[in-house]
């Protein structure tokens, strides 16, 4: 009975916490705030850490305590600086409560945990649940096994007593482990699902508001359509004059497409895939905004190996590279540079739209994509919304990296239709060397 409610007692100290940032705090990320919210799970990931050593498990006559889960927890879900602050905690209050006593197993076992889950925790978020849950058992496993072969302890004159220890070590921990894993990504998927659908809920509204002004903006486009056709048949223009003047038609064509495009937000359509090449529709996309680009002092380059096709509508992929090249040139208002590139990257293509403008935050990053976000001061981050949703209605999604004053990468990740050649570049490598070029 005393190893029952022992056991639950440590349940409570290392579950409660994470139920408590994840309940209260993880939703707020606000970069303002990053550092208060970094002390709160510090101190929540001590104090569990804490009260687990202040009242260990006895099984056997061995005594057991949880001290270790925090900071691994902490390298696979925080960060490697969070993890070294709580070991240096921990080994603090450890020198204060028991003193030095062995203390060649306690730094060969806590090294060892501390690297090889490091190592782990760089991979650790593209895995899915039972694979996070294979590599941390059999890494724990490694890591207890070699702490029984290798190293220093007051087990040395008896190797059977070093074997059991870190048996029943690796079932404690492989237990209470996989439940707080399991907890940890349902929690993680709930917020993801919460986030799905306020966004959901956001792209409803703007395709109410998109049906209920269509009609009122098509009417007043049809005239402007209607009398530039008129302005166009006058015999007195000049090749030029008539050249603009079909500019402007296409442009409010191309408005029109826009249109139908966000009411086609509120309603499913049957898609019409086709065949697109990659090269040609960036090849396109640059003569588009070539003219836009010199005003605003930007050099466009482009780096597109032929062959690159996917699956789309050609159309409405236009859209979404003009979005991000007119995004990328605003964002330059002292000029610079656009890099437009593609390559294939296993059964994907990645085409990288790149700027060299003044960059965002990572809380700028994570808002991209909402109704009405925007970083500009003329903005209603429509644009972004809509090509966001295009893309992961095909099936892909876009990645963004940036930093403030370096820069922004837009990547588009979307499935590989063919090739005419097996192209395997690093993509992220090439996106680099293209722009110090």
């Amino acid at each position: 009975m005393t190893l029952f409610r022992d056991l639950i007692h440590n349940l409570f100290y290392i579950i409660t916490p994470v139920f408590l940032y994840y309940t209260f705090w993880s939703r707020y990320t606000h970069e303002r705030r990053r550092s208060l919210y970094f002390l709160i799970f510090f101190a929540l990931c001590a104090a569990s850490m804490l009260l687990s050593m202040m009242f260990p498990v006895e099984i056997s006559g061995f005594q057991f305590d949880f001290r270790y889960l925090a900071v691994i927890f902490a390298l696979l879900y925080g960060s490697w600086v969070l993890a070294l602050v709580l070991f240096l905690v921990q080994a603090g209050y450890r020198l204060i409560l028991i003193g030095a006593s062995d203390p060649g197993f306690y730094l060969f076992f806590s090294a060892l945990s501390f690297a090889g889950f490091y190592l782990l925790s760089r991979h650790y978020q593209s895995f899915n649940l039972r694979k996070k849950a294979a590599c941390y058992l059999a890494l724990l496993a490694v890591i207890c096994s070699l702490s029984a072969v290798f190293s220093f302890s007051r087990f040395t004159d008896n190797r059977l007593d070093m074997l059991t220890y870190m048996s029943q070590f690796f079932l404690l921990y492989a237990i209470v482990s996989l439940l707080l894993i399991y907890t940890i990504e349902r929690m993680i998927t709930n917020q993801r699902m919460k986030e799905d659908l306020r966004k959901s809920e956001q792209l409803r509204t703007v395709s109410e508001l998109a049906a209920s002004v269509a009609h009122e903006v098509r009417n007043p486009m049809t005239v402007a359509r209607g009398f530039v056709q008129l302005m166009q048949s006058s015999s007195s223009l000049t090749n030029s004059e008539k050249k603009y003047l079909q500019l402007t038609i296409s442009e409010i064509d191309r408005a029109q497409h826009i249109i139908s495009d966000y009411l086609n937000l509120a309603k499913p359509k049957d898609p019409s895939f086709k065949t697109i090449s990659v090269s040609h529709a960036l090849d396109e996309v640059r003569h588009t905004i070539q003219a836009y680009a010199l005003m605003n002092n930007v050099s466009v380059f482009l780096d597109v190996p032929s062959g690159l096709k996917i699956r789309g509508e050609e159309k409405e992929f236009m859209q979404v590279l003009l979005n991000l090249c007119k995004n990328g040139i605003e964002a330059m208002p002292d000029g610079g540079k656009l890099f437009l590139t593609a390559a294939l990257a296993g059964s994907t293509v990645r085409i990288g739209i790149t700027d060299t403008g003044t960059g965002m935050t990572n809380e700028q990053v994570r808002q991209l994509g909402r109704a009405y976000y925007t970083t500009k001061d003329k903005g209603t981050g429509l644009g972004l919304m809509v090509s966001f949703t295009i893309i992961r209605s095909w099936g892909g999604q876009i990645d963004v990296k940036s930093e403030p004053g370096n820069g922004t990468v837009f990547t588009i990740i979307l499935p590989a239709e063919s090739a005419d050649e097996p192209l395997h570049p690093d993509y992220e490598k090439q996106t680099a060397e293209t722009v110090k070029q």
